[in-house]
């Protein structure tokens, strides 16, 4: 396998397991403590950047509740979950 192609399973693999977490419970606001904490990302502050991340391609809808950043999973995440489950 080349390396681009690792590359890609592992970025799949943490999209895959972060839009999981999410889509377990999907009208739930989830913190990044706690999406952290059930997708096994650390240190927090990589969720954070992730987070930003799936936010800017529509996978994740971002709020603020409290003064705290809240994600939960957006209608195209779970498309995009449905595709990587199907595919990887």
């Amino acid at each position: 396998m080349a390396s681009g192609a690792r590359a890609e399973v592992g970025y799949n693999t943490a999209k895959r397991r972060a839009l999981e977490a999410l889509a377990r419970e999907p009208m739930k606001w989830w913190t990044v403590s706690q999406w952290a904490r059930a997708t096994g990302i650390l240190p927090k502050r990589r969720m954070y950047t992730y987070a930003i991340r799936l936010a800017r391609y529509d996978l994740v809808t971002r709020a603020v509740f409290d003064g705290r950043l809240v994600y939960r999973i957006a209608p195209e995440g779970l498309k995009r979950l449905a595709w990587l489950q199907r595919v990887w």
